[in-house]
């Protein structure tokens, strides 16, 4: 290829463009170092900032801690509890205790220099990684002030405290039952107070003190061995009725009502009768029951109401003695049916539906008196009605009217009383000497021979009508003398 010999070639523009850009690289060389410079200037502030602060992306206790100091840091976590208080729950209602009543204090300074001087400051650019911590938290509180706290309340106070009691054994209806004491307000300083300062350490919302124990319980419990053997024994004695025995017929004396209101139980679980409302009960028992030396009235054969006296016939307790056997009954635990320790014995017992005490029976002798007429019953049925000879009147040797029992039934007898010693077959004694006998030497009875031919006091008897007689009693029979007014 020719070349043009006629092109201008400027050498100068050529020269002038290579030095441009060669300025060009150096200005960017420049440009580069400066911010290269930079960089790593800013990177060493950064090294040094951090090395008082936190590094970019912390967080501490859930909160972001980035570029902020110890101080500033511990003021935003420590606010978190400003104004703290916690909640005491007692039996009979609750108390506010605040941080500032104890002087709690949260203290949070160590933890977070640990945290800072973990934290590496030449890596500070590694706010892309978040960093998560937590706090240990030193709580501190005033000892001084909780004493103070404590004595404030006035539940605390042991003169306001109700002392627990055991529980009792009571009467419900017809049985003993142990039923809870009442459990008191009584607290373990002691213990409330340590619980308190456990709460305070960990700056807890709440503290019930009885369900952490703080309150005195009861030392027993309805199921302790001594309450329920209380209970049972209790309920032993309770149901440990006792009868009398009058012949065959069971009376009652005591029954569990009567137990229960002379039953009393301590403390201690001791159980004691009152052994002056045994001799009560007994007395009155008595009154009802007891029928020795009473005036009664007696439905003679006619149907007709007599008077009987008083006389040393009947039915009688020895009341000293019986208490004490009575209390010793019940204490047994057991029903009792027995005969009682008698002064004196009737020779029957029954109990009408009037309430009355019969205690004559069924098979007995009848002395009308007045009009001279013997009638003997056996089992309710009349076996005899004769006529009779008794005392002399004009010689003040009247028969006696009043009830008494046969203590003499002898066959065969000799009578001292009159001038000469007289032999009867048959001889029923009922009262000092006076009985019923046969009387050969008599023709006629009944009628007014009494008044001025009777006897020295005897029940005369035709011979057939004594040894009817005789036949059919028993020492004891029954024998109810009267005269008609």
């Amino acid at each position: 290829m020719d070349v043009d010999e006629n092109v201008y070639v400027d050498e100068k523009a050529f020269t002038d463009m290579a030095a441009s850009k060669k300025r060009r690289k150096k200005v960017l060389g420049i440009t580069l170092t400066t911010l290269l410079m930079l960089i790593i200037a800013a990177y060493f502030v950064m090294v040094y900032i951090t090395t008082k602060r936190f590094n970019p992306g912390t967080m501490i206790d859930g909160k972001d801690m980035s570029f902020k100091t110890l101080d500033e840091a511990s003021d935003l976590i420590t606010a978190d509890y400003a104004g703290y208080k916690i909640k005491v729950k007692y039996k009979d209602g609750e108390g506010i205790i605040t941080g500032d009543d104890v002087k709690l204090r949260v203290d949070v300074s160590n933890s977070l220099k640990d945290i800072m001087n973990a934290q590496n400051p030449y890596l500070w650019f590694r706010f892309d990684k978040r960093q998560e911590y937590t706090t240990e938290k030193v709580i501190t509180f005033s000892e001084d002030m909780v004493d103070v706290v404590m004595q404030d309340e006035e539940r605390l106070n042991p003169a306001s405290m109700k002392k627990p009691e055991n529980p009792k054994v009571v009467l419900d209806d017809d049985e003993f039952v142990a039923v809870p004491g009442d459990e008191g307000t009584e607290i373990d300083l002691k213990k409330f107070r340590t619980a308190l300062e456990k709460h305070l350490t960990v700056m807890d919302k709440e503290f019930d003190a009885d369900a952490e124990g703080c309150y005195i319980t009861p030392s027993l419990t309805v199921d302790s061995s001594s309450v329920r053997e209380c209970v049972d024994r209790a309920n032993d004695i309770l149901h440990a009725e006792v009868f009398y025995l009058y012949g065959e017929t069971k009376v009652p004396v005591v029954t569990s009502e009567d137990i229960a209101d002379m039953m009393s139980i301590d403390k201690m679980y001791r159980i004691t009768l009152d052994r002056d409302k045994i001799d009560i009960l007994l007395q009155e028992f008595a009154k009802t029951h007891d029928t020795y030396y009473r005036e009664r009235n007696f439905r003679a054969h006619d149907g007709k109401i007599v008077k009987i006296p008083a006389t040393e016939y009947g039915w009688e307790i020895n009341l000293d003695g019986e208490a004490s056997r009575v209390y010793n009954d019940i204490v047994s635990g057991i029903s009792v049916a027995r005969e009682p320790e008698f002064n004196h014995k009737g020779y029957a017992y029954s109990v009408g539906s009037n309430g009355l005490v019969n205690d004559i029976g069924d098979s007995f002798a009848e002395v009308d008196l007045t009009n001279q007429r013997v009638y003997l019953y056996v089992n309710g049925s009349e076996v005899l009605a004769t006529d009779c000879v008794s005392g002399k009147v004009t010689a003040g040797m009247s028969t006696p009217g009043g009830l008494y029992q046969i203590n003499i039934h002898q066959r065969g007898a000799i009578l001292r009383g009159g001038e000469e010693p007289v032999p009867v077959d048959y001889w029923m004694r009922f009262v000092r000497g006076i009985g019923f006998h046969d009387a050969t030497w008599r023709y006629a009875f009944g009628g007014n021979i009494y008044y001025a031919n009777g006897s020295h006091g005897c029940v005369n008897l035709p011979y057939e009508s004594a040894r009817t007689m005789f036949n059919n009693t028993e020492i004891g029979t029954p024998v109810v003398c009267y005269w008609r007014e």
